[in-house]
């Protein structure tokens, strides 16, 4: 077909082109909001779920993309008050639901469950080495059942405050014997501290050397006490607000982690190796691998294009949408001239 670029489109063919947009803008819209045959998207899923087979990962997307993306929203994206916010109330929520719950913690983990991950860990027999070694031999464990030992003293044995404030008349020899006591006292103290840290941390070790029998039994009996408890009886022990700053702190670590360069490497590391798993997979495969089908794609579809789209009619932007996609086409002077020299032809 012959079309002459020299001169511009005729209005007939500028008015037929916008008569046609229109035409087509209000076909596309009446076939997306009718619920009764949502045949028009369904055969868009279907379409495209058909071709996904023929797609690999590694044709849609690079290693270098998805890295980029994880550094942007794992280790810069900063969330914005309002979802802070936001974070403060879901915990609210959760521990004002939490407080008047009857569930207990067996019914949140089962006994298979809780045996499962309990024999898993007693397999770590490295982990077990590594600790009782830190526990003989590490100067921050070391001092913390040094003052663990220093509360327990002070807590049970009010006899040696009491021996600090003993007072006896003077010149007498239990007066002289007294002040020595207290003169001594210090070191007393600091000998049953270091001595009773030190049975702390060698019971702790004998503990973990247990065999692993003894070891379950003990965890056992523990969770047989705890797993009848209820929610109720224990978030009843915390404050809403100590509940909500939970959360809070929790994200504030994250900040500083995701910032480490060991924490980086680990996540590139992963995100490296789903890569190198996936990435001959087609993105029909990629949906199967976490249950996904055809029919999980039309449900949800069922579920939110109905409202998403009725939404956007009621506020009178769907037809500007629609229209945004495909007036380009009919505004343009070559598809203007095409239909033009077309009538013109068969006239």
């Amino acid at each position: 077909m012959n079309v002459n670029n020299s001169l511009p489109p005729s209005s007939f063919a500028q008015e037929f082109a916008q008569a046609l947009l229109l035409e087509q803008v209000r076909f596309i819209k009446q076939q997306l909001l009718d619920q009764n045959n949502p045949q028009y998207i369904r055969n868009f899923i279907s379409q495209s779920y058909q071709n996904a087979d023929k797609i690999l990962l590694k044709d849609v997307i690079q290693l270098e993309q998805l890295q980029s993306v994880v550094q942007k929203y794992a280790f810069e994206l900063n969330l914005g008050a309002d979802i802070l916010e936001f974070i403060g109330v879901a915990a609210q929520k959760i521990h004002r639901e939490a407080i008047h719950s009857h569930t207990i913690f067996n019914d949140l983990l089962s006994d298979e469950a809780f045996e499962l991950w309990l024999f898993k860990i007693l397999e770590l027999e490295q982990l077990k080495d590594y600790i009782q070694e830190n526990l003989q031999h590490n100067p921050q464990i070391q001092q913390v059942s040094l003052q663990l030992a220093n509360q327990i003293l002070e807590s049970n044995t009010p006899w040696l405050n009491q021996l600090r404030q003993y007072t006896v008349k003077q010149n007498k020899l239990s007066s002289k014997v007294i002040s020595f006591i207290q003169d001594q006292q210090q070191n007393i103290e600091l000998k049953l501290e270091h001595q009773l840290a030190h049975a702390i941390r060698k019971q702790l070790s004998q503990i973990i050397l247990l065999p692993n029998e003894d070891l379950a039994d003990i965890a056992t009996h523990i969770w047989s006490e705890i797993k009848q408890r209820t929610l109720k009886e224990t978030f009843s022990q915390v404050q809403s607000i100590d509940f909500e700053e939970f959360f809070i702190l929790v994200y504030e670590s994250w900040k500083e982690l995701r910032q480490t360069e060991f924490m980086q490497q680990v996540i590139l590391n992963i995100v490296e190796a789903f890569y190198e798993y996936f990435s001959a997979y087609s993105l029909q495969e990629l949906l199967h691998s976490v249950g996904l089908d055809e029919n999980d794609l039309f449900a949800e579809a069922d579920r939110f294009v109905p409202h998403c789209l009725g939404a956007l009619d009621q506020h009178q932007l769907l037809d500007d949408i629609i229209k945004s996609l495909i007036a380009p086409f009919y505004l343009d002077t070559q598809t203007q001239r095409f239909i033009e020299n077309y009538l013109a032809e068969k006239a």
